[in-house]
């Protein structure tokens, strides 16, 4: 109950009413967990050593992009990174990619949960 509540209110305005909040990009940054930062630079390091990609991390638009770049990849290193970055972020964030369709029925996350559960 309290990871929903957490999940539905954590940086996000309150809604009075029928009032919906603006339709505006979530930040990233403040959702980031320790554990999740390290990951993001790891992913960071990878997709500049081996493809020559450059993100700036320090700013949401920045970690957009290279989550989108990195969720297409199908290098199985940098396929992992980015799933232990799924799994260590705040549901905000993984709300996000659900949202966003980065992580969609197609990905490598998505087939692998169908393998599991079936």
């Amino acid at each position: 109950m309290l990871k929903e509540l957490w999940r539905k209110t954590l940086g996000q305005p309150v809604a009075v009413g029928s009032e919906a909040p603006a339709e505006r990009p979530i930040r990233l940054a403040p959702h980031l967990t320790h554990t999740g930062e390290l990951h993001l630079e790891r992913l960071t390091m990878l997709l500049s050593k081996r493809y020559g990609q450059s993100f700036d991390d320090s700013q949401d638009e920045g970690v957009r992009h290279l989550l989108r770049y990195a969720a297409r990849i199908q290098d199985r290193e940098i396929q992992t990174e980015f799933l232990l970055f799924f799994l260590n972020c705040s549901p905000v964030i993984q709300d996000y990619l659900r949202a966003e369709g980065i992580i969609d029925t197609g990905h490598f996350l998505t087939k692998n949960k169908a393998m599991r559960c079936g």
